[in-house]
């Protein structure tokens, strides 16, 4: 049996790993600072992914370092009740274990919305790359991760590191999105992190914008996305166009995809992590072009619903792809 055909038959389709944060809001668009109370959901890059992968269908594992405590809880029983695996989740019991918030101040254009974060010294942040031996990376077809876990500390830098060179040794697949932080780190600390594990990297998703801030790379989509495989050697890069699409090339093939009208926006966060579990699915069915519609259909329904997670159905993925799900189901 091959390495490849080792890994079809593995437990998961896709593990991952990273913090997730209590999110806090004023409800509709009122400002934080006159708030009398606040809605509270959960949000973190890779499970929202995660949880958009199981609405997909797919065997998920989502793992973290969570206090264990009732905000501990509620982020594991949050995700896991979506579908997502989370038995190997470690429990931080130490007396100053917390888990890390953002505060989220909606905007209406010409007011931006912004985003504050209380995470220093979190549970997640002091995630080791020793905890990571009893991970499920090796019982994976592929591994995804994001440039938000290395910025949290030294300690998770390295665990992205370990992270991704088991999943090499042991034939799983890497996937990862730049997701550019910057009140986490400066671009050059970002490059200079980040350089060293691309080249390890089968699929690679960057925003258009991330690449000129972070690795001086410029021009339309297509010519960034064949810097990024010339220059790191990823095997695929997909660079999404800020609201105007998204580009996928690889060895063989270069496709693209137009955005999804949107006449009206909820919520805007999470929509690309929504984007990377359609973009997840086509690549392990060796599909980029299935890859960037399903992609951009789910970023389109995310925009669609509040919170951080995709909660959709597979047929109603399959509607947005097609083109037939707007209108009022009788």
């Amino acid at each position: 049996m091959t390495t490849s055909q080792a890994a079809a038959n593995r437990k998961y389709d896709v593990v991952t790993f990273g913090e997730t944060m209590l999110r806090l809001s004023a409800a509709g668009f009122s400002r934080l600072e006159e708030a009398t109370a606040l809605e509270v959901r959960i949000g973190g890059s890779e499970s929202n992914t995660a949880v958009a992968l199981a609405r997909l269908g797919m065997r998920v594992a989502w793992w973290s370092k969570l206090p264990a405590n009732p905000m501990g809880r509620r982020i594991e029983n949050e995700i896991r009740r979506w579908g997502v695996d989370t038995r190997h989740v470690i429990w931080d019991r130490s007396p100053d274990s917390r888990a890390g918030l953002y505060f989220l101040d909606f905007g209406h254009p010409p007011r931006a919305t912004d985003v504050y974060y209380d995470r220093a010294a979190s549970s997640a942040s002091r995630l080791t790359a020793i905890e990571l031996e009893s991970s499920p990376i090796s019982e994976a077809r592929l591994l995804h991760l994001t440039g938000i876990t290395p910025a949290l500390s030294p300690y998770t830098l390295k665990a992205v590191s370990s992270a991704i060179d088991i999943a090499r040794s042991s034939g799983a697949a890497v996937s990862f999105d730049i997701n550019y932080r910057s009140k986490l780190w400066s671009p050059a600390k970002a490059r200079e992190a980040l350089e060293p594990l691309l080249s390890a990297v089968d699929l690679l998703m960057c925003p258009i914008s991330d690449a000129a801030t972070i690795f001086a790379i410029s021009g339309d989509g297509a010519a960034v996305a064949r810097e990024f495989r010339e220059r790191y050697g990823v095997g695929s890069a997909v660079v999404t166009l800020s609201g105007g699409g998204a580009l996928a090339c690889s060895s063989k093939e270069e496709v693209e995809t137009s955005p999804h009208h949107l006449p009206q926006i909820v919520d805007r966060v999470g929509a690309g992590d929504a984007f990377n579990a359609g973009m997840i699915m086509g690549f392990l069915d060796s599909n980029l072009k299935r890859g960037l519609q399903y992609g951009t259909a789910m970023a389109a329904l995310k925009h669609t619903m509040p919170g951080d997670l995709l909660i959709s159905t597979r047929q109603e993925i399959d509607a947005a792809v097609a083109g037939t799900g707007s209108g009022i189901s009788r």
